[in-house]
């Protein structure tokens, strides 16, 4: 199987509540209301659900809260990159077991300077151990964020060895020239 999600998904931002616990109810119902205006998905826990400032157990937390929601998880896209290869590995094992259609997956983005054998590196250790054909990866591109950006050869060398795997990528760099390049 290698479907590809289609349409418009928004980043869905996480409400915490006052003692910094995730507002479940605020954040289904902010769900709800993307969905009814129109939205085909939501990016859950990507860079603007500040997944990247919440510990591995939060984020499998919310994951988990998200999977028992009355969301449709085939309309559902997750963050899970993070700079620790294990730990992108864990979060995105989890997305497959509770059936997210989608991990949207960042460059390991502490240090920059990455070559494209290291990114290729990483991502095909990734893939090796999730061993999923149901969710798709997909790159994240966030140069200002990251620090790295994926390079057009890059794209291509991944799709090429892991076209059942690798489904797309959100590109988030503002650059048109670069995004019409991909």
């Amino acid at each position: 199987m290698n479907k590809k999600i289609r349409g418009v998904f928004a980043a869905v931002p996480t409400p915490f509540t006052e003692d910094f616990k995730p507002d479940f109810e605020m954040f289904f119902e902010h769900c709800d209301w993307i969905i009814d205006s129109g939205c085909d998905g939501l990016n859950v826990l990507g860079s603007t659900g500040e997944a990247n400032s919440q510990s591995g157990k939060a984020r499998a937390d919310i994951m988990r809260a998200v999977s028992k929601s009355s969301l449709n998880r085939a309309t559902l896209m997750v963050g899970t990159g993070t700079p620790s290869l294990d730990d992108t590995i864990e979060l995105t094992q989890l997305a497959v077991d509770l059936g997210f259609d989608a991990a949207l997956v960042l460059p390991p983005y502490f240090y920059s300077g990455v070559s494209d054998d290291g990114l290729f590196e990483y991502f095909s250790r990734l893939v090796n151990a999730v061993k999923s054909r149901h969710t798709g990866i997909y790159l994240y591109n966030f140069p200002q964020m990251t620090g790295l950006t994926f390079s057009p050869a890059l794209v291509a060398r991944l799709i090429e060895e892991f076209p059942e795997q690798i489904r797309g990528m959100k590109d988030s760099s503002g650059d048109m020239e670069y995004a019409n390049h991909m």
